[in-house]
């Protein structure tokens, strides 16, 4: 006996993903259902279905809550970025732009492709070192320390 999935079993499985990407409001509604191949009919559908709906309704309001806001910014924030990185990729071949602008362009698709050498740690920021000293294994955790002085003038 084959198993056949029938479509309105379909929609039970992708409600959370389609509710989710609703709520998120990061794609445009007709990008979202295309991506989920619904077809106007089909989204009449599945907007009328009451489990959706609820699912929908908790998805908008803990996506739009003030606790969320740093997530929320985040991810738009990455989504309008990645929207535009062909664009930069263009402008790095393009020779009527500056060569220090396209070095700078270059410079920060390495960074954001995690190209440029750096491990991620920034200027100041906690690290630890192992030291092995005979049978004795110890970790030392190494916080900045800011020095003041006068620099004399010269």
């Amino acid at each position: 006996m084959a198993n056949t999935v029938g479509r309105s079993e379909l929609f039970a499985v992708n409600f959370a993903a389609l509710a989710r990407e609703i709520a998120m409001d990061v794609l445009p509604l007709d990008q979202i259902l295309r991506l989920h191949e619904l077809s106007d009919d089909d989204w009449v559908k599945v907007q009328q279905n009451p489990s959706f709906q609820a699912m929908l309704a908790d998805l908008v309001k803990s996506w739009n809550s003030a606790g969320n806001t740093r997530e929320r910014v985040k991810i738009k924030a990455a989504s309008a970025l990645e929207a535009q990185l062909e664009v930069y990729v263009a402008d790095i071949s393009d020779l009527s732009i500056p060569l220090a602008q396209r070095v700078e362009a270059g410079k920060f698709l390495a960074r954001l492709g995690e190209l440029d050498g750096n491990l991620g740690t920034a200027p100041g920021q906690a690290f630890a070192i192992t030291l092995n000293i005979g049978a004795v294994h110890r970790e030392v955790e190494v916080r900045p320390k800011l020095i003041e002085g006068i620099i004399p003038e010269e």
